[in-house]
Parts: structure tokens; sequence; C-alpha cells
């Protein structure tokens, strides 16, 4: 329940009941003393004629002692002593009221202190009212109903205690109209003395606020405007008709009017009274209309979408949803309103642990927030950041649940690509430390070798050893220069577009031509085969690239082929491409570095020559000219070949872009290359 942290001290259920236990203990003990020190006026606390009898004192006592144990908690240690008591004041009560009925005296009337001076007023000296002992019996019954925390008892114990209350009431009532009848001022009868009947009154109000959290109680201590509503009626409409009664019977008591205009005076004050209320109802309605319209108002204009569900309802319908939401999902109010929200997920393929997530909060009436794709009116997805809140009734049952919903859709694009700008990031970083180290490993071996022999040709004039340094300088040389071309040509590549220079060319010439050149460098232990099927191989190609490709797919093959193995070359057509194979014996290749292969400076032996730049170079080139190049291998030891096909009637132009065919990681990967290698040749 939701109180309201400045409730009155009228409403506090600790200042209300121990105040009627307070009040109970202060006036019973009083009049007990007033009968003992035979203080006829302290028996009724000066309030009328009619006295407190000693009995009904002592049974107030034991009141005040069950509802003081009652307040205090339903343990055991303290629930037997309050059932004792509760026992001890319906025996006491019944027998108080057969005495009234079979016209006996059980001797319990005068059992404390003799009454002889009540001898003139009842026959019944120290007997209680019947009203009173009637009292007695609601009270304990209705604290015997509290015993049990269901509804059913607490509502049985409300009623129980409300008729105590009234009853209270109407003797309070009787004295103060001059109206004997309702305190049972009748002749011979004992009556229920005024100071009785506040202090039943009193008790009936604790009993009723021992149960704070039920009924018309936990209505009055809301926060919500029902509670301030009946807070600021209740006064009125209890004082109001007390007011004209006191008006009307004042002036007939004093014969200022008649019966007839005591009457008419009397319709007139409750009409009054009933206007007095119905306007005061009306501004604070007016008031609190305005307070929801501002907050309707503030519910449609937020930007983020709201969606309120009936928790209450087996399939959790959806009761209000704002004009953010119909903007974001698409639909208007009147399509969505008492459907399920899971309609927003047909045809969605969303991760099993958002849905799991959001039927936890749901069981658990937990709030959180969950992001799980959406789909709106017009079947476009949209990546929804649910924020989930339970609704609570004033009884502390959830009832609703509340959705903030909102589209965050373009901030995870932003996120996504973020991600792979910084993947990209550290991948340009370990491409230009991969590139100083191979460079710097790539440049000192040759210049070391040329080194060697210049200095070894300074100190030997001999013309055998100047030839000889002199070829090993020259191959330093064309080293060198192989390097800084594969260099200069992985930046042109990986920058904006490649340059193409297309003629007609005869592929079948072309490589010939490109294998015999190959030959010299073939080590004497390994075997060059060269097959190419009879057909017409001429297309539009750029002749030096092409010769790049053929040999770096060439040379990688002789690299990783040991002693005593052999290279296939063929050249087939098929389909108006030209393929191109190149198969070895070599170290072969495993499924995961086959996925590698092509990317810059990655090479399947670290220690082996080269910048492993090479076939990056090869697959760009194939890319330009409009084909397509793989691998294949079954495993180390098992050689590869490569698989390349150029289409021989493509139209190239003077400049192809290189990210014409690549998806964005690739795109990525290759402009991370290209600042790699601008970084480090510039830097």
């Amino acid at each position: 329940m939701t109180s309201n942290g400045h409730e009155p001290l009228w409403l506090n259920p600790a200042v209300v009941v121990n105040s009627a236990v307070l009040l109970c203990v202060v006036v019973a003990a009083a009049a007990l003393l007033g009968w003992y020190s035979d203080l006829h006026w302290l028996r009724s606390i000066g309030l009328g004629d009619v006295s407190m009898k000693a009995n009904t004192a002592v049974a107030l006592l034991v009141c005040a002692g069950i509802l003081l144990l009652a307040n205090y908690g339903t343990t055991m240690l303290l629930a037997v002593p309050r059932a004792f008591l509760e026992t001890g004041l319906v025996v006491f009560a019944v027998a108080t009221l057969s005495q009234y009925v079979f016209g006996i005296d059980l001797g319990i009337d005068q059992l404390l202190v003799p009454a002889t001076n009540d001898l003139e007023l009842t026959s019944s000296p120290g007997r209680m009212a019947p009203t009173t002992a009637v009292c007695f019996l609601l009270f304990a019954a209705a604290l015997i109903a509290d015993h049990w925390a269901t509804q059913r008892a607490r509502f049985v114990s409300r009623v129980i205690a409300v008729a105590l209350l009234l009853t209270a009431l109407a003797s309070i009532l009787g004295y103060t109209y001059g109206a004997p009848v309702l305190y049972l001022g009748i002749d011979g009868v004992t009556a229920m003395a005024l100071t009785t009947a506040v202090l039943f009154m009193a008790l009936a109000m604790g009993a009723i606020w021992l149960r704070p959290n039920f009924g018309v109680v936990a209505i009055l201590r809301e926060s919500s405007f029902l509670g301030s509503f009946a807070r600021s009626l209740l006064p009125m409409v209890i004082v109001a008709p007390l007011v004209v009664g006191a008006i009307v019977a004042a002036g007939f008591g004093t014969g200022a009017y008649g019966g007839a205009f005591a009457i008419a005076l009397s319709a007139l004050g409750s009409v009054i009274a009933a206007g007095t209320v119905a306007i005061v109802s009306v501004l604070i309605l007016r008031r609190s209309d305005n307070t929801l319209y501002i907050r309707e108002r503030a519910l449609a204009a937020t930007t983020n979408g709201i969606i309120i569900t009936d928790h209450t309802k087996p399939d959790e319908p959806i009761v209000y949803v704002n004009m953010a939401f119909c903007e974001i999902t698409g639909y208007s109010a009147a399509e969505v309103i008492g459907q399920n929200c899971r309609f927003l997920n047909d045809g969605v393929e969303n991760q099993q642990g958002a849905r799991s997530e959001i039927r936890y909060y749901l069981d658990t009436g937990t709030d959180g927030t969950v992001e799980l794709r959406n789909k709106r009116k017009d079947g476009r997805e949209f990546w929804n950041r649910l924020s989930l809140a339970p609704v609570q009734d004033h009884d502390g049952r959830i009832t609703h649940y509340v959705g903030i919903v909102a589209d965050v859709t373009v901030k995870r694009e932003q996120a996504g690509n973020l991600k792979v700008a910084l993947e990209s990031a550290e991948e340009a970083n370990e491409l230009r430390q991969t590139f100083v180290r191979l460079v710097g490993h790539e440049l000192r071996t040759p210049l070391n070798a040329a080194l060697t022999w210049i200095r070894l040709m300074e100190l030997d004039d001999r013309a055998e050893t100047i030839k000889k340094g002199m070829s090993v300088v020259a191959q330093s040389i064309e080293s060198q220069s192989r390097l800084i071309d594969d260099l200069v040509d992985v930046s042109r590549f990986t920058s904006s577009e490649i340059r193409l220079e297309p003629s007609a060319v005869d592929i079948q010439v072309l490589l010939e031509k490109t294998i015999e050149e190959v030959r010299p460098s073939v080590e004497p232990d390994l075997e060059l085969q060269l097959v190419i099927s009879e057909a017409d191989y001429t297309a539009t190609a750029d002749p030096l690239r092409l010769q790049q490709i053929i040999r770096n797919l060439v040379s990688n093959a002789l690299r990783y082929t040991p002693k005593g193995g052999s290279i296939f070359v063929g050249l087939d057509a098929k389909d108006g491409f030209a393929v191109l194979s190149v198969a070895d014996t070599g170290k072969g290749l495993s499924s995961e570095e086959i996925k590698q292969v092509f990317e810059p400076f990655w090479r399947a032996d670290a220690n082996l020559p080269g910048l492993g730049v090479g076939l990056s170079i090869v697959s760009a080139l194939v890319e330009a000219h409009g084909g397509t190049i793989e691998v294949i291998s079954n495993g180390h030891g098992q050689g590869c070949k490569f698989t390349v096909r150029l289409p021989m009637d493509a139209t190239l132009s003077g400049s192809v872009p290189l990210h014409k065919n690549k998806n964005g990681n690739e795109a990525q990967q290759e402009d991370a290359t290209a600042e790699a290698v601008r970084g480090d040749c510039t830097g």
C-alpha cells in the first residue's frame, strides 16, 4: 500500500491504537478509583449522572490489554494471553446478558465493590447496561476474527468493529440530543454511561485502525487522488449532520419552535450540508482533473514510446499507448489496444535470452531493461530498448506493467560501426608492426650480403672475386627493387583504385613467356610442368599485371615446395573464362590458414623470406580484372591448388575501383592495410 508520507495523526495507525489504549486505561482506572474512594463524580469523569460500573471499568481495562497485544503482533507469545483475555471478556459479557434474559443474579455485579447507591436508579445495582455487555461481545468478536490473516476474516472483523462504533455513537448522540432511548435510559434498567460510550467508540476506532492496509482505512491513507478525496470529504460528512442536528435540537429543546419547524429546519440543514459536500467534491475533482490532464499531455508529448499492459488478465492486453509509440511502430492506438505485445515480434528472430529476460521480469515483479528486435507495421524491423516497470495497487498487488519503448536502431548501427572501426584500428596497428618487422628483415638481409661482398672486394681485387661480388650486389639490388615494387603495389591496391592498362592479349603466349622467364630460378630437383588446352585465349587484360599474377603464383609454389616436389601449371578455357591453375606438392594449408592466405603480410612459414604480400596482390589484380581466385588444400603435407578464372570478353576501363566487389569487412581490412603501409612508408 502507498500511504501518505505526511499523513495527519488521526490517520497514523500507531497513534490511533495507542491513544485508544491509553484513554481506556486512564478513564477506567479513574472510574475504579472513584468507586473505591466513593467519589461519584470520578466514576463518570463529570460527564452526566450515569456512572461507569466497576465491573465495566475492569472489562474496559481488559479490552485495552487485548488491543495492545493485538497491536504488537500475532506471535504465539502474544496470541496465547490475548486469547485468554478475549475468552474471559466473552464469558463475562455472556454472563451479564444471561442475568438480564433469565432474571437471575450470578453475584458478579458487586464482586469488586458494593453499589448500594444504585438501588434508587436500577433494580440491579453494580450491573453494567445490556448495551454495554453487547458492546463487549462485539469488541471480543472483532478481535477474535482478527486472529486470521485472510481477507474474509479481516472483513468480518471490520464489520463487527463498525457495528460497535455505531452502537457507541448512538449512545453519545442520545446524551447529546437528549434522547435517552438511544443509551437505554429506561426506568429500572442500567443505562450505558457517556464515558463508557466514548471509550467503546475509541476501542472501535482502535480495532478498525489495527489493520490499516485493508478497507476504508487503506483508502484514507492512500497518497492517491481517491485517498485525498476521501480525507477531504470525511470531516464534512461526519461533522455537517452533527452540527445540523445540534442546532435543531437546541432550538426545539428551548421551545423556540415546534416539531414541524424542527423537521423543516433539519431538511434545510441537510440540503445545505449536502450542497457543501457536493461543491467541495466538484472543486476537488476539478483540481484532480487538471492534474490528470497535465500528466496525460506529458505522456503524449514524450519522445519515448509508452505502453501499459493489464497484468491482472492472462494475456497481458495493452490498455494504453502514447503518440510516440504509434510513431515508432506505425500502428494506431485502436490497432494495438487489447492485443498482447507479442504481435510486435511476429516473424522476428530474437535471441532467446531477450524473451526469457522479459518473462523473468513479469514473473518476479521486478523492473529491468532489455533490447530486442521488433517489427513496424510496414514490416521494417527496429531495435527496441524496452524498460519494464511494475505498477502496484494500494494493497501491493501488481496490476499493470509500464514499458518505455526507445528506438535504438541507429545507436546500435553506430555502435557496430564503431566496433568495426576499433577492430580495424587494432588490426592496422598489428599490420604496421608486422610491416616494420618484415620490411626491416627483408631490407637488411640483401643489404648485409651486398655490404659484405663490397668490403671483401676492397680487400681482394681479383677478377673472380670482383665478378662474384658484383653478381651478389646485383641480386641484392634486384631483390630490393622487387621488394619496393611489392610495397608500392600493396599501397596502390589498398587505396582508392588500381590502375590498369588494358589491351588485347593472348593469355597462352603470355603464360608461356612468363614460365620461361621463371624456369632459370627453378631448383634442379624441382619439376615445373606446363599444360595448356587447345583454345583461343585472346582476352582484354593488362599484360604486365597478368604476368605479375602468374609470376607470383608460380613463385609462391616454388617457395613452399620441398626438394623432389613438382609444380603443375595449367590453362584451360571454360564458359568464356580463361582458367589458370597452379598446383604444387608442397606443405599445404589447413582450413584456418586458407581463410588467411590472401591477407597482407600473412605467411605460411615465417622462416622463409618474403613479405607475405604476393598472394594479396594476386587477389587484388584478379578482382580488378573481373575474375575470381580460389585455393584448395587437403591439409598439411597435401599441397595446394590455386585456380584463377578470368573473363576473356571483359571490358576494362583505365582504372578499376578496388572495393567494387568487396563487402564491408573486407573493405575495412584493406583500408587498415593501406593505412599501415602508407603510415610506415611516410612516417
